[in-house]
């Protein structure tokens, strides 16, 4: 009897797997109310470069926005002999700017990644690069202007069967230079990510998530002529604490439940000998709910929420002045649809349009709206089945 629970237990374990551990994309993790961080998908291998030993042989497009392509991605990994490279060559990034230039954006970057066996568990690294510039010559009274900007990141990661642990670094800069009069903005973060993976019983499991950010950037600036540069210090700092449960309804249906009990975001702007701004965020809490089923062999369904209550406070303290402050209060809040569809090697995910339930198509209401907020397409080129 104690034989037949293990064997039992193991099947179950491999049935959660085939679910969990699948070809995922951005869309679909949308669609099931942004529970990606909880859960085994291939749209958190930029945040665990460590998985991306579990995703080879797969090219992933991410269409984020309609007709902004500039927001598109396609990525692909490729396994060679023991190894897995990857190549992502559009990723949207988050760089604070603080004005430096007028007709530069530093928001996007290239993805190289490598990873590999480490005894029995997985080791990968992303190295992440993004440029804009800008130049004019001098003419007919126009001063000359060049505009630079970078953004480098270099990130490791380490995965086994129980938990993702990654650690990034971030180097940004912003240059600018006006006839000789130059402003500059560099900086440097640091990001630490964990989860881990509970197997509670047959059915549920648990995944507490731990992440934390920091950063500090400065920027001078020339003001004129025989006037000192203008200095400004930046900070920031991100907590996010979060515990998701997994609940494996049947072998092709899964239902996900979590909770960012504490979320802190604090960013600081101080201007020597002027003001410092000071912005925070607490989100007490986060709330995600997801639920995923597979209706037929070629097509799956589904539905996903998210909650959170937000204070978001500013405080202002001038440098010879009384310090005040401003805060209030929102709870925003999102409900998702979603379907995959399968084509042979092709998965198309999308996330529906919620104006589609109420109105119908156009040959019904009359109307020109969206079938899909964003749309990801993957192709699995390997031998292996795609089980989702």
């Amino acid at each position: 009897m104690k034989n037949h629970s293990l064997i039992c237990m193991a099947v179950v374990l491999m049935l959660t797997g085939l679910v969990l551990n699948t070809s995922a994309t951005e869309t679909r993790v949308f669609s099931m109310g942004q529970t990606g961080v909880f859960m085994y998908d291939n749209s958190n291998i930029s945040l665990f470069p460590g998985a991306v030993m579990r995703y080879g042989n797969e090219i992933v497009t991410e269409l984020r926005l309609k007709d902004v392509e500039s927001l598109f991605s396609a990525e692909v990994r490729l396994p060679v002999n023991s190894y897995v490279l990857g190549l992502n060559f559009n990723r949207p990034v988050s760089v604070y700017d603080p004005g430096v230039g007028l007709n530069i954006v530093l928001n996007s970057a290239s993805d190289l990644y490598f990873g590999t066996k480490l005894g029995e568990n997985d080791l990968g690294i992303r190295l992440s690069y993004g440029r804009d510039g800008f130049s004019q010559d001098s003419t007919l009274g126009i001063p000359r202007l060049e505009e630079t900007a970078r953004y480098v990141e270099i990130a490791g990661g380490y995965s086994t069967n129980l938990y993702d642990a990654s650690i990034s670094l971030e180097l940004p800069s912003i240059e600018s230079d006006l006839a000789g009069d130059k402003d500059e903005y560099s900086g440097t973060g640091i990001n630490l990510n964990g989860r881990y993976f509970y197997q509670y019983d047959l059915k549920m499991q648990f995944v507490p998530v731990v992440q934390l950010g920091y950063g500090s950037a400065s920027r001078k600036t020339d003001v004129g002529p025989g006037i000192p540069q203008q200095e400004t210090d930046y900070s920031r700092l991100n907590l996010n604490l979060g515990i998701g449960l997994n609940y494996q309804i049947s072998e092709n249906s899964l239902l996900i439940v979590a909770i960012d009990p504490y979320r802190y975001s604090k960013m600081t702007e101080d201007v020597k000998d002027g003001t410092e701004t000071t912005i925070t965020t607490s989100t007490i809490p986060r709330l995600y709910l997801g639920a995923e089923t597979t209706i037929r062999s070629w097509l799956i369904g589904r539905i996903g929420a998210n909650r959170a209550y937000q204070k978001i406070t500013t405080k202002t303290k001038p440098d010879q002045a009384d310090a005040w402050e401003t805060s209030y209060q929102t709870s925003v809040y999102n409900v998702s649809f979603g379907l995959g569809l399968k084509f042979g090697r092709f998965l198309i995910d999308l996330d529906i349009n919620d104006g589609m339930f109420f109105e119908g198509p156009n040959i019904i209401s009359g109307r020109f709206r969206d079938f899909s907020n964003r749309v990801s397409i993957s192709y699995l080129f390997s031998n292996s089945e795609r089980s989702k």
